[in-house]
């Protein structure tokens, strides 16, 4: 996992070992998104899952704490197999890229999440890397268990 760092976006780039088909499906599907999203102990209810453009994405994270975070998303590009840009309203406002990229049968997976601005980006970024990190790593993790 590389993960580069600007004045206000981080991106983590990693080979992850299943085509780019099932980790799209990994992020189109509800039940399978549902299970790995979030940093490590995270849980989510979806309310509203509508992966096209303009489609919205409702949902709470639970902490492992306790703690109910409320999200929307809109989902701004939807290319199968390729591309999803999704805009997060709410505080941090970002924009979240995700790419799939083939490999020979695995795929170059890149995250790359931009926030309005660089003091926005400031007040996130303690644990926005490292819950990145752990979101990629549960992914991982998902994709393992389903296709080993």
């Amino acid at each position: 996992m590389n993960t580069t760092v600007g004045a206000r976006e981080v991106t983590t780039v990693v080979l992850l070992n299943a085509d780019r088909e099932k980790v799209f499906a990994a992020w189109t599907r509800p039940e399978q998104l549902a299970l790995w999203w979030g940093p490590r102990g995270f849980k989510n209810t979806f309310e509203q899952f509508e992966p096209k453009p303009g489609g919205d994405w409702k949902f709470v994270m639970h902490g492992p704490d306790g703690t109910d975070y409320a999200n929307h998303n809109v989902f701004r590009e939807v290319l199968p197999n390729e591309r999803i840009v999704l805009e997060h309203s709410g505080f941090p406002p970002f924009v979240l890229t995700a790419t799939f990229e083939d490999e020979g049968g695995q795929t170059r997976f890149t995250f790359r999440q931009e926030f309005a601005t660089e003091e926005v980006f400031h007040q996130v970024k303690g644990y926005c890397i490292e819950g990145n990190q752990q979101n990629i790593e549960r992914l991982e993790a998902l994709l393992a268990k389903l296709y080993s």
